[in-house]
């Protein structure tokens, strides 16, 4: 059977796609008469089962998070101390918070893992996870099926999630990308180290930072991006090469989380003193290479309140469902050197 779209929705029911959106996620500015049109619609085209009125209320929220590494050891102790602190402001209304750390970033485990609480009864679900058509499949027919989902960290958008809880990250690679271009001269290049453009937090983050070179009059032949997959071996011998073959490469901006391979990568090659770093997160080794002078900046983001608040605004969709939220919900970004980071 041919899975039913928003737009399959909208033409049905003869209004815009916005207008399905908004309906489907209960925001407002929306005719009664056309809210219920669109539900009635997309009902009998199976794309709501049956009405959120008619389900019992199930207190359980579910909460995936990525393996292979995702998470820094200090980020994932950051963030679970805000799910602990949700959690333990929701126990007293009946709500139950169930945390699983995936084995693998792969869909297919995730897939499986929300089947599973699917089957046993699942009120919410906040994941972050890769930006994939399965994921996206699977969460049009949980929000289809009246279980809201949150993402967080990286969001996975046309999905029909909720809401998106985490920092901006083409906002991010802007920020990143200012600082770098004030520090290149004349024909300088940079090199862009990615984690995994499957990724959406990572790929926004890389856009943002390339649209942002641009406006600067950084021709786009000199940004070059790589990707490292998160994997230490691999970010060190792929900037060492780069460092090797170009010369006129003067900064870098590392999208992932191996930011200790590119360190040492630069001070095999011998240019420390002349190759600006720019990286992402205030971890343990991030704190220790910019007091050590061997990177510039970091881009901070508010880690806790990622872990806190999709477990909060759950609770809330699971309780007032007709309730409007807003799609996005951005944290804060701040700009770290060796003098500021606390």
């Amino acid at each position: 059977m041919e899975r039913v779209t928003i737009q399959m929705i909208a033409e049905s029911a003869g209004v815009s796609r916005g207008t399905v959106d908004r309906v489907l996620h209960n925001r407002p500015n929306v005719k009664p008469e056309v809210r219920e049109h669109v539900l009635k619609t997309a009902r009998e085209l199976g794309y709501l089962s049956v009405p959120k009125s008619d389900r019992a209320l199930v207190k359980k929220i579910g909460v995936l998070f990525p393996g292979s590494g995702w998470f820094d050891t200090n980020l994932k102790q950051e963030w679970l101390r805000g799910v602990d602190d949700a959690r333990r402001m929701i126990e007293p209304l009946g709500f139950t918070v169930t945390v699983i750390e995936c084995e693998t970033d792969l869909p297919n485990e995730f897939v499986d893992r929300i089947t599973e609480w699917k089957e046993q009864g699942i009120g919410g679900i906040a994941l972050c996870a890769k930006n994939s058509p399965m994921i996206q499949r699977l969460i049009a027919e949980l929000t289809g099926g009246g279980i809201p989902v949150v993402t967080y960290n990286s969001d996975i958008p046309e999905s029909g999630r909720a809401c998106f809880i985490g920092q901006d990250p083409y906002q991010s690679g802007r920020v990143a990308a200012d600082l770098v271009v004030k520090a290149m001269k004349g024909i300088d290049e940079v090199l862009v180290v990615a984690g995994n453009l499957e990724i959406d937090g990572h790929r926004q983050r890389v856009q943002g930072f390339c649209d942002k070179c641009r406006e600067s009059g950084i021709s786009s032949y000199r940004i070059t991006i790589i990707e490292s997959f998160n994997e230490y071996l691999l970010t060190y011998e792929k900037v060492k090469e780069a460092l090797a073959k170009q010369p006129r490469l003067t900064a870098i901006y590392m999208a992932n989380e191996n930011i200790v391979a590119c360190t040492e990568a630069v001070a095999a090659s011998g240019r420390k003193d002349r190759i600006m770093i720019v990286g992402n997160d205030l971890t343990a080794e991030t704190r220790r290479l910019l007091a050590e002078g061997r990177i510039d900046f970091i881009i901070k983001q508010d880690i806790y309140w990622q872990g806190y608040q999709p477990v909060i605004l759950l609770k809330n969709l699971i309780l007032s469902p007709e309730s409007p939220v807003e799609p996005i919900s951005f944290t804060e970004i701040s700009v770290v050197n060796s003098e500021n980071m606390g």
